[in-house]
């Protein structure tokens, strides 16, 4: 029983580990941030870790994401 809670604890740690160093990549790929936010983003990833890497990840992929057109209706007279 010790052994499956050791290994189920290893791989929940290294998905944890390859959630944060995944994300920190990508922060540090986007150029729209300086460096001063790619560091901030980076320290809340490490210092939170589950909730820092999901709310960084989402920031940087709407950051990549085009506008969607609010509406195609226009205005005749």
């Amino acid at each position: 029983m010790g052994l499956h809670i050791g290994l189920t604890a290893a791989a929940v740690a290294a998905a944890l580990l390859g959630l944060d160093l995944y994300t920190t990549w990508a922060i540090w790929r986007e150029p729209d941030l300086t460096g001063a936010q790619k560091g901030i983003q980076s320290a809340f990833v490490w210092l939170v870790p589950l909730l820092g890497a999901i709310v960084c990840l989402n920031v940087v992929r709407a950051m990549n994401r085009e506008p969607a057109a609010r509406s195609t209706f226009t205005i005749s007279e």
